[in-house]
């Protein structure tokens, strides 16, 4: 078999395995639902409101498993028989011709962003009807969509705006450096990346997000009280509690941390506000402090870089790879062409990463909501704390464990409420005072 047969099909089999896997998984999930509802959540779900979790799990199931089937055969369609990253780099040669004198590698650089910037734009474009179905009719449907089209439109504008004024110059730098700077090109590419990284997530908080949401200093009075207390108790510095508008968007709710040194902030979704109690809220920020606390954005800095340095090391030996160009049918191999289509093939590394990572990620939970329960010594506020964000965003309760494996981020709601009660109990805590419990009975009774 020739090379970029090998390469051919290494892509392939991943592309298309990836699919299947993730059509057996959500196939085993759909079929999953239907159980019992678990009795630690009757104080949260009614049987209709449980029922309702179940649809709207069918309802995302059959959305996802549709969208990524198209994705596929549109990658698929647009790399063999239209061979269209070899039309889109002709085209892009067109508009930056060769004059045949003189040093011709700074050509690449216009070229190599318009390359990108196509192909870009038109991944963006083929997603909008995607994401115009999931916001207004998916989400709408089951009573979490707040966007406006206004708001949708200006997100995406905005959006589109960052792209273009990020974009560009991060690719023309990471070109000039695999262009100009010879063998150790990867390891200046890195530096840079990592440098700008670190800067972005300084920025976030104070400069990005604040053009999607608004944030607003939490006024005077016993949230901000209590959550002052419990940071100094836990030694917790940050630069302020703000309110954030989610609601302008969406119903789901959420809590975090954002920012780097002088910018990091603490940030609570109004829906959140509105939904839990004080005890509550601080039970999930101690939660969200727990990640800190406990090394695990470090961590993942750290391992996130790491990986970045291997993965351009590995980069820089394939730009002059002959059949990774013909493999996607390109005929002239260029820096820019060989680095977009280098991510494909190093898929098979992403995604065993990305696993790896998941599973990283679920431990942390954990070991936060340990964090919380230890730092806080409320674990009642916690657990009623999660199960009305299970409720409220209809989360289900009963997922198959290979899709959880396969994508969940953080474990099963019910997971992570049992294994607070094992720790709260090993460490005395009394659980009997379960802010949920009289509810629960109420809607028992009614």
């Amino acid at each position: 078999m020739e090379a970029d047969d090998v390469v051919l099909a290494v892509v392939l089999v991943t592309l298309i395995g990836d699919y299947i896997l993730q059509l057996v998984a959500s196939v085993l999930n759909y079929r999953a639902l239907g159980q019992p509802m678990p009795l630690e959540f009757s104080d949260v779900y009614d049987v209709a409101e449980y029922a309702r979790s179940g649809e709207y799990t069918r309802a995302k199931t059959k959305f996802g498993k549709l969208h990524s089937t198209f994705e596929l055969v549109v990658i698929l369609l647009f790399w063999l028989p239209f061979c269209g990253f070899e039309r889109v780099d002709s085209l892009v040669y067109a508009m930056v011709p060769s004059s045949g004198e003189g040093d011709e590698r700074w050509r690449q650089i216009p070229r190599g962003i318009l390359f990108v910037g196509i192909l870009s734009i038109a991944d963006g474009l083929l997603g909008i009807p995607w994401s115009i179905y999931s916001t207004f009719v998916l989400e709408e449907r089951f009573g979490f969509n707040k966007t406006t089209v206004k708001t949708f439109v200006l997100d995406r504008l905005k959006g589109l705006a960052l792209g273009l004024l990020l974009g560009p110059p991060i690719g023309a730098a990471v070109l000039a450096f695999f262009l100009y700077t010879g063998p150790l090109a990867w390891l200046y590419c890195w530096a840079f990346m990592a440098a700008f990284q670190l800067v972005l997530m300084w920025l976030l908080p104070v400069l990005l997000m604040p053009l999607f949401y608004q944030f607003t200093p939490i006024p005077e009075g016993p949230l901000q009280d209590a959550v002052k207390s419990y940071a100094g108790k836990v030694s917790f510095s940050f630069g302020g509690i703000f309110e954030v508008d989610g609601s302008t968007r969406s119903q789901h709710s959420n809590a975090f941390f954002t920012g780097f040194g002088s910018t990091k902030r603490i940030a609570i979704f109004d829906t959140l506000i509105k939904q839990a109690s004080t005890e509550e809220i601080v039970a999930v920020l101690a939660h969200e402090i727990g990640h800190e606390k406990c090394g695990h954005i470090v961590k993942s800095i750290v391992v996130s870089l790491l990986y970045s340095l291997v993965l351009l090391y590995i980069m820089s030996l394939f730009l002059a790879f002959e059949p990774l160009f013909s493999a996607f049918c390109v005929t002239r191999p260029s820096v820019y062409v060989g680095l977009y289509l280098f991510q494909m093939l190093s898929s098979p590394i992403d995604h065993v990463l990305s696993l790896a990572m998941m599973v990283r990620s679920r431990a942390n939970e954990f070991e936060a909501d340990r964090y919380s329960v230890e730092t806080n010594a409320d674990a009642p506020s916690l657990v009623a704390a999660l199960k009305k964000l299970s409720s409220k965003n209809l989360d289900n309760l009963t997922p198959h464990p290979l899709h959880v494996f396969l994508n969940y981020s953080h474990p099963p709601m019910a997971q992570r409420v049992a294994a607070i009660r094992v720790h709260a109990a090993k460490l005395g805590h009394d659980m009997s005072a379960d802010p949920q419990a009289d509810e629960g009975e109420a809607k028992k009774d009614s």
